[in-house]
């Protein structure tokens, strides 16, 4: 009889096909002595929290599956923070908090894990809150070369060392460390307001423009796929914010077919996605998607647009897509060396998404020519990576990382030959 080949069943389409070397599923003493004796092979470990990422599984490799073992949510009463493992669900993490009345800036998806919040973290409240980076407090996990850890935010006191883990632990952490807890600042919870509606190009490059000026408690998201679909995010946090978020409805276009409405959580914002936008995908669909970042658009908005709009039309699959979400607000007031996110002058992350059938190669490599394509025409005005995705595979890895950490880049390297000296997680 054959030895069944191990797989592993999570979200990411692509990376639920791939042929494992093996999966364990918690962090014990044999892993640890694996670890610390670079015996664990072939490298590198892969790492799965929510299993949203492709690079939560790859052919032929060992992966980590954190999500069974590492569940506990620890609510603190006193001081308004929680303590999470690393196999928590956004969407778990907010169910837990709401009970409290509290919330935490989650993305527009409630099934990434914490690798959402470890490479950064935009929210449709970061212009508020700061990205999910920002509220951590406490970091547990083991290094690369096997040491356990526990490092707190630095104060005024701390050292300089102390000072570089942090800052390449919130946002490069997948390079260096598997995270296995996290303590996390939270957030009075109050209702949302929401708008969205479809647009065509001019008045979605209208409303780039006029969102660019908008207060820190509103914020904008858009996908373009067979329709530009907008979702506006407004954050009542008291009379007179809904007084202003009255005044900014007012202004919005006015389309067929758009509508308001309030809700309790981010859960509960609309899907942006392709399946939402009136086609069925009836074959399996494999995507890599890049994000990249950008400060105001102003009126190169149009331009932008019409170059989006040319390159829309010629994307090779109908699962291609360009998005984007907006930054900006607090998140531009904290100093770009208290982490591994430079680019805090950041309005804008567009990310484009390469999709193809599953198992097509001549697709495949056209959708990744023409995310590659719509990378060069937007690099001009978005420079700046997000690396919310890891693509080790892919031949732009090293051009993405550089773009993602820019002149932070030699510290990173130098720290990741110290505590990950054997190559055990992914490099740089």
């Amino acid at each position: 009889m054959e030895k069944a080949i191990p797989k592993i069943l999570v979200p990411n389409t692509q990376a639920r096909n791939f042929n494992l070397a093996g999966v364990h599923n918690e962090i014990n003493p044999s892993l640890i002595t694996l670890i610390k004796e670079g015996k664990l092979n072939p490298k590198p470990l892969m790492v799965c929290s929510g299993g949203t990422s492709t690079r939560c599984a790859s052919e032929n490799h060992w992966t980590l599956d954190l999500r069974d073992q590492y569940k506990s949510i620890k609510f603190d009463h006193s001081k308004n923070e929680v303590v999470i493992e690393a196999g928590v669900t956004m969407k778990e993490l907010i169910l837990k908090l709401s009970k409290e009345k509290r919330t935490f800036p989650i993305g527009l998806s409630g099934s990434t894990g914490i690798g959402y919040i470890l490479t950064g973290g935009i929210s449709p409240l970061s212009r508020s809150y700061g990205l999910a980076i920002d509220n951590i407090i406490d970091i547990k996990g083991v290094w690369g070369n096997g040491n356990i850890f526990k490092i707190s935010k630095p104060n005024l006191k701390s050292s300089i060392d102390e000072k570089f883990l942090w800052r390449a632990l919130c946002g490069a952490a997948p390079f260096l460390a598997i995270i296995t807890s996290l303590r996390l600042k939270t957030q009075s919870k109050n209702s949302i307001y929401v708008w969205e509606s479809v647009l065509n190009p001019m008045q979605l490059a209208d409303l780039i423009i006029r969102a660019e000026d908008w207060p820190h408690y509103a914020s904008l998201s858009w996908s373009w796929q067979k329709y530009i679909k907008v979702s506006a995010v407004f954050e009542i946090k008291d009379s007179k914010t809904a007084k202003g978020i009255d005044l900014l409805i007012d202004e919005l276009p006015k389309t067929k077919g758009s509508k308001s409405y309030i809700i309790s959580t981010l859960l509960d914002l609309p899907n942006l996605n392709y399946s939402d936008s009136g086609f069925s995908v009836e074959r399996k669909k494999y995507s890599e998607v890049l994000g990249i970042l950008g400060n105001k658009w102003g009126n190169k908005a149009y331009e932008v647009v019409n170059k989006l709009e040319s390159l829309m039309n010629q994307r090779p699959d109908i699962c291609c897509s360009i998005s984007a979400q907006q930054l900006g607000g607090y998140t531009s007031t904290i100093s770009k060396e208290t982490t591994s996110f430079i680019h805090r002058d950041s309005v804008w992350k567009p990310w484009i998404t390469a999709s193809w059938e599953a198992e097509d190669h001549f697709s495949k490599n056209k959708s990744l020519e023409w995310l590659e394509e719509v990378w060069k025409s937007m690099e001009p005005i978005c420079p700046g990576v997000h690396l919310a995705q890891l693509h080790h595979h892919l031949s732009w890895h090293k051009k993405e990382t550089n773009a993602a950490f820019n002149d932070w880049m030699p510290t990173l390297q130098k720290l990741k030959s110290k505590y990950d000296p054997k190559g055990i997680l992914p490099s740089i």
